[in-house]
């Protein structure tokens, strides 16, 4: 989830995708760009997505989104809520399940 504090703009699937890559490019150059990176799912309202990257890429991907500070001159930040190798666990938590 990207943290916007003075409500700024909010970005649409394709200009996030965009920032996810600018933040990879910015930390780890042209190999971290190359990464592959794919936007599952993206809420423009909340501005949360669910991304899925290879194992492999994950402390790249997290340092590159953590680290990176501004948005279109605006301070953001970026908040990693959950991480699993298995798209199913992500689909709910099992500490909120009501039986």
């Amino acid at each position: 989830r990207r943290e916007l504090p003075d409500g700024g703009a909010r970005p649409n699937a394709a200009q996030f995708k965009q920032l996810v890559v600018t933040a990879l490019r910015e930390l780890h150059g042209e190999v971290g760009a190359a990464l592959p990176v794919d936007v599952l799912t993206y809420e423009e309202k909340t501005v949360s997505a669910i991304l899925r990257v290879i194992s492999s890429g994950l402390v790249k991907l997290w340092s590159a989104l953590t680290l990176l500070g501004f948005y279109q001159n605006r301070r953001c930040a970026f908040r990693v809520l959950q991480t699993s190798p298995f798209l199913l666990a992500l689909s709910g938590n099992s500490r909120e399940l009501v039986l």
